[in-house]
């Protein structure tokens, strides 16, 4: 089908490959419920304007939460979270998060935690 005057955006995600190791984990964080600036740029390159990330939370009790969004929003609409529902259970997920024009995004962890960690897995420019 065509559309008459419709144009076309091609979004091509640019692939990590096999990271050999998490990014970002519990030792390099501050867990203390506010966001916290998270510069990506130096694996996704200046032109990247959505981070692909794999994000996983453990603890031994209820409830913690990791957050994440786009360096700067300042509302609770666009962010992805992993949320602990199971104590002692790995709560794993994966999304695509928007950075600001410099490669930063933001976290939040809503409180300590036994285990956290995340790897970019891709963006797209």
């Amino acid at each position: 089908m065509t559309i008459s005057g419709a144009s076309v955006v091609r979004i091509e995600l640019n692939d990590r490959g096999d990271p050999v190791a998490f990014d970002l984990d519990q030792t390099g964080m501050t867990m203390d419920n506010a966001w916290h600036d998270w510069d990506v740029s130096a694996i996704v390159g200046p032109d990247a304007s959505w981070v692909l990330l794999r994000a996983n939370i453990i603890h031994s009790s209820t409830p913690r939460q990791l957050m994440f969004r786009k360096n700067g929003n300042a509302n609770l609409i666009a962010i992805e979270t992993v949320q602990i529902h199971v104590a002692d259970i790995l709560h794993d997920a994966q999304f695509f998060v928007p950075c600001d024009v410099n490669g930063v995004i933001e976290y939040k962890v809503s409180a300590a935690a036994d285990g956290v960690n995340v790897a970019v897995l891709g963006w797209i420019n």
